[in-house]
């Protein structure tokens, strides 16, 4: 199993990045996760889109899905030209029916709900959410195939589900969209300094922190994480593929 970051900055993108997007993949499956602003033409370096067995959002905010908006009409627009005929299977929240409605053109989707009891099971890949703390329906990821684990927080504050979710895993994807200096009581938002303690109260065997404020220094966010998370700690880099 591979995950390829194809974008890690949240709210917004630095100069040259892209929002979040990840590109899960076993010898014969791919999976995008989440389709921020800057994600699709990264996408397209790697593969087509009718490539992709799945899409999940794992939310509704803009730097999550902004380009499923355009990846819509290359479908769609394909479809009318007799150039493709994938409908490919979506799955996300939909609790904002007027946004959910936006996502399609000319069925380019089958939009799925997500609930925490969703499970997505492709031939060997079980796939299951688990919901966060964010001001919008949000879930966390976890993928296993055989005996490996991986999973995906999303957005989220601090939360003691996360860590039961995150149990033993080989592989922990966790926002640090904060510093702890600059994190508020009610932030929506994980501190990289928290993104360690969740790595390491969950055992995780390694912990690869994503989703940042455009403007931080990203030694920073490593060295705040390692002062609470001993054992393997990556800052994600995007275009770069890790191997689970």
């Amino acid at each position: 199993m591979k995950l390829t970051v194809l974008g890690n900055n949240g709210p917004y993108p630095k100069p040259g990045g892209a929002c979040s997007g990840y590109l899960f993949e076993t010898d014969d499956k791919k999976i995008l996760i989440d389709c921020g602003n800057g994600v699709l033409s990264r996408l397209l370096k790697i593969c087509s889109i009718s490539d992709i067995d799945v899409i999940i959002l794992t939310h509704l905010h803009s730097d999550h899905i902004s380009d499923i908006m355009v990846m819509k009409y290359a479908i769609g627009v394909n479809k009318m030209k007799g150039k493709c005929n994938v409908t490919i299977p979506l799955y996300t929240p939909t609790d904002d029916y007027e946004m959910v409605k936006r996502l399609n053109y000319n069925n380019s989707f089958n939009i799925i709900p997500i609930e925490e009891d969703t499970i997505i099971n492709l031939d060997d890949i079980e796939i299951t959410f688990r919901r966060m703390k964010h001001p919008i329906k949000t879930f966390a990821v976890k993928i296993r195939k055989g005996k490996k684990t991986f999973v995906y927080s999303s957005d989220t504050s601090y939360n003691e589900s996360l860590i039961d979710f995150s149990k033993n895993a080989d592989l922990l994807l966790c926002e640090s969209g904060l510093l702890e200096e600059d994190r508020e009581d009610n932030a929506p938002h994980l501190s990289a300094k928290q993104a360690g303690e969740i790595g390491k109260k969950a055992g995780v065997k390694r912990l690869i922190l994503t989703h940042f404020w455009p403007e931080y220094n990203l030694e920073r966010v490593k060295i705040e994480a390692s002062q609470s998370f001993d054992s393997i700690l990556e800052i994600s880099q995007e275009m770069k593929t890790y191997y689970i």
